[in-house]
């Protein structure tokens, strides 16, 4: 019984050491955050994956538009795209109680996690999307994003590692 209950206090401590983005940003030794690969001179392929759909979906937005305005474009066109989840987080437990009899008179109880490395890792949705540079916009095209519009309209949280400076006051 010692040991179900160590293993399970093991299993919640490594979970909590599990990390996620603190704020938008690369995917720099993580498995969250953007990234980008340019396919031809003004074609791009954006993902961006965190544990939210709309985060994800705004974040890749947010970053290639980004990469149209470092290029010299105003505008950029979604050519293809897809989202990837890995679904819900895969905690499933089962209790099983045993009861000995005769000269071994011994109970105990089991509670287990199907899947360790899933439920540690949690959700991840990952967007991806391939995007044409453009230097104007095609006339209803709701493919067609306006890069200034989305850097002025996506913004992320203020990144939590980034310590605040204080007011000094006279």
């Amino acid at each position: 019984m010692k040991n179900h209950i160590l293993s399970s206090v093991a299993i919640l401590v490594l979970a909590g050491c599990s990390s996620a983005p603190k704020g938008f940003g690369p995917a720099y030794n993580s498995d969250f955050g953007y990234r980008n690969t340019q396919i031809q001179n003004d074609r791009f392929r954006v993902s961006y994956t965190s544990r939210d759909a709309y985060k994800s979906r705004d974040f890749a937005l947010l970053r290639a538009a980004q990469i149209a305005e470092n290029e010299g474009y105003s505008h950029f066109k979604i050519i293809n795209g897809e989202t990837y989840d890995n679904g819900p987080n895969a905690i499933a437990t089962h209790l099983g109680i045993g009861l000995g009899g005769g000269r071994y008179n011994r109970s105990g109880i089991n509670v287990g996690v199907h899947d360790v490395a899933r439920t540690l890792e949690g959700q991840k949705v990952t967007e991806t999307i391939e995007v044409i540079l453009l230097s104007s916009a095609p006339t209803n095209d709701p493919n067609v994003f306006s890069a200034q519009s989305i850097i002025k309209n996506i913004v992320p949280p203020p990144n939590k590692s980034t310590p605040k400076q204080s007011r000094q006051t006279p």
